[in-house]
């Protein structure tokens, strides 16, 4: 059970008083503020006056070059105590004293730089309780939890700091408690008491035994997510599964709170998550950009087999889409099944949320997937309740989660034109070229023959030299980052990334706009269902009357192809007079070829020498590319030198060749030489060559399916080989050529022989990238039997 993603917005808050009360109320705050702080507003009017006073004094001081060791830790000081701690850094640092040493320690820590706090704190003998307080603070940061702990232990003379010490010890040592199961509380012990056994779920790995979760939204459009887990570890893919559970959340406006947790081991003893267990981190700790994406992480301590962890969190959200609306996406099953879960949602009357069913069919558990509501005087609680949700059992190519698993979709937008307003007015002032933009599209269009090769040319300098911060739309925020600002870093996420590169195409002249998707991971857009479940940002720019998709996160695709995520999709385009919503093309099987040329050469010895070339389109130039331009060359010569293994035992690669590599308006072709002892198999006077067809039948392995098979993209296939005989060798035996085709599947097999060159020629062709269930056993049948049909050899006779 989770709740994937929810998006609330402030709603308008309306006040209504009769008169008289109204009024009561502002004679009662003009009272209020009618207390006369004169003395105290002068009294902080000169506190800044001295204070710069002081600072200028010093300066000046500072100026005349003598005692400058004293004078610079007593600005320092002065900084410090006013809480500017970089300035009082900065200062502190042009100063030999041994009393600045204390004082630059506790600055880096109030800066957030506590690797250098800490060892700033290791060079100095602390000799008060506010230095082994704030040491230890810096360690606890660092996750360092046996040396806070140390120097929160030495924290022994000031009565403040003895008591913050002692609450920080608390909450990083909580010890474990033993105890019958059943003083734990009823209802957990009841859970416990009944839960279940390894050999009633052989196929899990844990057991979800209550999943309570809940929204609540209030007037003011603040959202509160509860959740309680309670979880069965069964095994070792369950610990790994459960034992450290991570909570995303963007610190921007999201809170979270870990309200309780622990770990209940078999024989009841209770182990409590202290604060040594809880990481709070960076998602992005490279990219500064998108450091308000954290991980709050909660590692179990104690977790084994027959153990169960318990927590409880709250998410508080305090800033959400467009103040009055929310999104709420809820999946009844997960990878493990569940005992018992519980959702509800709580919002204003005056918001009600349209509300979506899918996967239906898929509900074969008997799910009731229609809310039981309940009202009070301004509010409405939906609430679902379930049993034993069975869990969804994982198959080879089986479809995304999204298209099998029964989900609950809420939204309150009540039309198309709403997101589209919500998400223009983020990021409209966002798509404007600055100087550099401007003369690096000039750059890179010049000489450019017509429109399409300047966009082609901004499209691959932004795919190539944009680095992509892999942040999910919505992770770190909706709105984008000015395109200035990305080409100036040089990186960015999804939403960054097409807001560089249509201001860059709109520079050129061009009409371009961003594009939100979800992709195959996702839910699909529809009509009439507005929301907000987008989990990528691309671009669209027009060309010759037609619309072109462009992913720029995709440093290996080239223009006019998207990667196959992408494909196929509902999407959301953000057009200057309003949106469009449209649909991402699927290529055809020609666009996404891979096709391989060996050229093979049979010497008198039995020896061979061969080349081998391989194109590709489409998604394998995509994965072709990829591998190519990130793996090691020495890696990739391995890889090649596997391969002439399988052509000849004992081969060697003579060597390799990459073309088109940086350039992504060609396709990438490798080619290879290599030479090998022997190649076919000696049978008196026979030789035998190995199956040249291959068929891969593991798609087929098993008698039925669970779901249908997914092949995700539609693609082609086609090996060419041709053999060139010694003489004294001739053909005995060529396999007949055949064809075969299905609704599904175009395939062939071509054998030929012309003088002394044999002549190989296989093609598959796929026509639809979904085989249903229903049809699965037509397609076994069919699949098999091109794979026997594939399993002929040639045989060769001396003469």
């Amino acid at each position: 059970m989770r709740i994937i993603d929810t998006a609330v917005k402030n709603n308008t808050i309306r006040f209504i008083f009769f008169p008289a009360v109204f009024l009561f109320l502002i004679a009662a705050v003009g009272c209020a503020q009618s207390v006369d702080s004169g003395k105290a507003k002068e009294y902080t009017r000169q506190s800044a006056e001295y204070f710069e006073r002081a600072r200028t004094e010093y300066e000046n001081l500072i100026k005349g070059q003598k005692d400058l060791d004293r004078l610079n830790f007593e600005l320092g000081s002065l900084y410090y105590n006013h809480g500017k701690f970089a300035e009082a850094l900065e200062t502190l640092n042009k100063t030999g004293l041994k009393e600045a040493k204390k004082l630059r320690a506790i600055s880096y820590y109030h800066l957030g730089n506590f690797t250098d706090a800490l060892m700033a704190f290791n060079n100095l003998e602390c000799g008060d309780d506010e230095c082994r307080y704030y040491r230890a603070l810096t360690s606890e940061k660092l996750n360092l939890f046996d040396q806070a702990l140390k120097s929160y232990a030495q924290v022994r003379s000031d009565p403040e700091f003895i008591k913050l010490a002692g609450e920080r010890i608390n909450q990083i040592e909580k010890q474990a408690g033993s105890g019958p199961t059943k003083e734990i509380d009823v209802k957990v012990a009841r859970l416990l008491s009944s839960a279940p056994a390894q050999e009633d779920f052989p196929e899990a790995g844990a057991v979800i035994l209550s999943a309570d979760e809940g929204i609540e939204v209030s007037k003011e459009g603040i959202q509160i997510s509860y959740m309680h887990y309670l979880i069965k570890i069964l095994n070792e893919r369950g610990k790994d599964e459960f034992a450290e559970t991570q909570v995303g959340y963007d610190s921007t406006y999201e809170k979270v709170e870990l309200e309780s947790a622990r770990t209940i081991s078999p024989d009841g003893k209770v182990t409590q998550v202290g604060g040594r267990h809880i990481r709070d981190v960076s998602r992005y700790t490279d990219f500064p950009l998108y450091s308000n994406a954290r991980a709050f992480i909660i590692s179990f301590p104690e977790v084994a087999e027959g153990a169960i962890i318990e927590y409880k969190v709250k998410v508080t959200n305090n800033q959400l889409i467009n103040k009055k609306d929310f999104v709420v996406n809820y999946p009844l099953q997960t990878t493990e099944p569940v005992i018992s879960a519980k959702f509800s949602v709580r919002f204003p009357k005056n918001t009600p949320p349209h509300l979506k069913i899918i996967n239906e069919d898929y509900n074969t558990f008997g799910a009731e997937l229609k809310p039981k509501i309940q009202d009070d005087a301004e509010f409405r609680v939906y609430t679902w309740v379930f049993k034993n949700i069975p869990q969804i059992t994982p198959e080879s190519s089986m479809p995304p989660g999204v298209l099998v698993n029964p989900t609950v979709l809420m939204s309150t937008f009540n039309d198309w034109q709403e997101v589209y307003r919500w998400w223009q007015d983020l990021s409209r002032d966002k798509i404007k070229a600055d100087s550099a933009i401007s003369a690096k599209v000039k750059e890179l269009t010049a000489g450019a023959a017509d429109e399409k090769a300047k966009a082609a040319a901004i499209y691959n300098y932004c795919a190539k030299n944009i680095r992509y911060v892999a942040v999910e739309y919505g992770d770190a925020g909706y709105e984008p980052h000015a395109a200035s600002d990305i080409f100036k870093n040089k990186y960015g996420d999804c939403k960054d990334q097409a807001v560089l590169l249509v201001t860059m195409l709109r520079e050129a002249g061009l009409f371009a706009w961003p594009v939100l998707i979800p992709t195959k991971e996702d839910y699909n857009l529809s009509e009439d269902f507005p929301t907000v479940q987008f989990n990528h940002c691309i671009a669209a720019v027009s060309l010759d009357s037609r619309i072109v998709f462009m992913d720029p996160t995709a440093s290996t695709c080239s223009f006019d192809d998207l990667p196959a995520d992408d494909q196929e999709r509902t999407v959301l385009v953000f057009q200057d007079e309003g949106y469009k919503m449209m649909e991402t093309p699927l290529y055809p099987p020609r666009h996404n070829l891979i096709r391989q040329v060996l050229e093979l050469k049979m010497n008198d010895d039995g020896t061979i020498s061969a080349h081998k070339d391989i194109y590709s389109s489409g998604m394998y130039d995509q994965a072709q590319r990829y591998w190519l331009t990130y793996t090691q060359p020495e890696l990739i010569a391995q890889t090649i030198k596997e391969k002439v293994q399988e052509f000849s035992i004992g081969g060697r690669l003579i060597k390799y060749n990459i073309e088109n590599l940086d350039d992504l308006n060609k396709p990438v072709v490798l080619s290879y030489d290599f030479i090998g002892p022997e190649y076919a198999t000696i049978a008196g006077n026979l030789n035998i060559l190995p199956q040249l067809a291959s068929v891969d039948t593991s798609l087929v392995a098993t008698d039925k399916r669970i779901y249908d098979i997914d092949l995700n993209i539609l693609e082609s296939k086609d090996t060419d080989l041709y053999i060139d005989l010694p003489p004294g060798l001739k053909v005995k035996y060529l396999p007949p050529s055949f064809s075969e085709e299905s609704p599904w599947i175009k395939f062939s097999l071509d054998y030929g022989y012309h003088g002394n060159r044999i002549e190989f020629k296989q093609r598959s062709e796929t026509k639809k990238h979904t085989i249903l269930k229903s049809e699965y056993a037509e397609f076994k049948r069919f699949f098999e039997r091109i794979a026997k049909g594939a399993k002929q050899r040639i045989v060769l006779e001396k003469e």
